[in-house]
């Protein structure tokens, strides 16, 4: 049945079956390498959390999990602030360039990303035609290029409105995975670091052991003597 049906497909159902699952696995490249490095990101940053709170631990200035959770809270957003105050000022930037746009072409609907002119000029971009494409199973409206990439002089504001409001919004994401990668490591040395444990603790062993160092403490002050 499977074999009749493959040989029933016409060439256009068998190219366009083959782009679907190569776009489909694409698509689980592209989340795969995304979650790789979020997953990276976090666990850098939790190595770095350490760091924040080393001095206050080692030092015994904090001795009990509370007041280390909020020691590391402060700390955490502290370092959050620190370090996402770049990229909202690159969005500043890019928000003063588009509102001096708006006020130019008085119009304050302006898409820095348009393909007409903004940053969308400079790249390819589709559109499904009324025409069809396909063969007897699979059809699909025929995909035409809407834009080719070219710069325009009315596209100025898009030109750096565009990048500024991208690496200020990967930059900020990733300040902000940063911050719970910190959070999730400063929660576990929270529950970890001030707990106490029985496990392989024996009340007899240990009385023993405290006779067996009184008595050798008392033989050396006798020898002593």
């Amino acid at each position: 049945m499977k074999i009749n049906i493959l040989l029933s497909l016409s060439e256009s159902d068998k190219r366009l079956i083959f782009v679907l699952i190569l776009v489909i696995l694409l698509a689980l490249a592209i989340l795969g390498i995304l979650s790789y490095l979020i997953v990276k990101l976090i666990k850098h940053q939790g190595k770095k959390a350490d760091t924040l709170v080393h001095d206050v631990v080692v030092t015994k200035v904090i001795t009990d999990s509370r007041h280390f959770k909020s020691y590391a809270r402060k700390k955490n957003w502290a370092k959050f602030f620190k370090q996402a105050y770049i990229p909202v000022i690159i969005c500043v930037v890019g928000i003063i360039v588009w509102i001096i746009k708006c006020a130019i072409i008085k119009d304050f609907s302006y898409n820095p990303f348009n393909t007409k002119d903004g940053f969308g000029t400079i790249f390819y971009t589709f559109r499904y035609s009324n025409e069809y494409t396909g063969g007897f199973l699979i059809r699909f409206n025929k995909l035409v290029v809407d834009n080719y990439p070219h710069m325009v002089k009315e596209g100025w504001a898009g030109y750096i409105c565009g990048p500024l409001f991208i690496v200020s919004t990967l930059w900020y994401l990733g300040v902000v995975t940063a911050l719970i990668g910190r959070s999730i490591k400063l929660r576990k040395r929270a529950s970890t670091l001030f707990e106490k444990s029985l496990d392989g603790y024996n009340q007899s062993k240990a009385l023993d052991s405290m006779a067996d160092q009184d008595n050798s403490t008392g033989q050396q002050n006798n020898l002593n003597n």
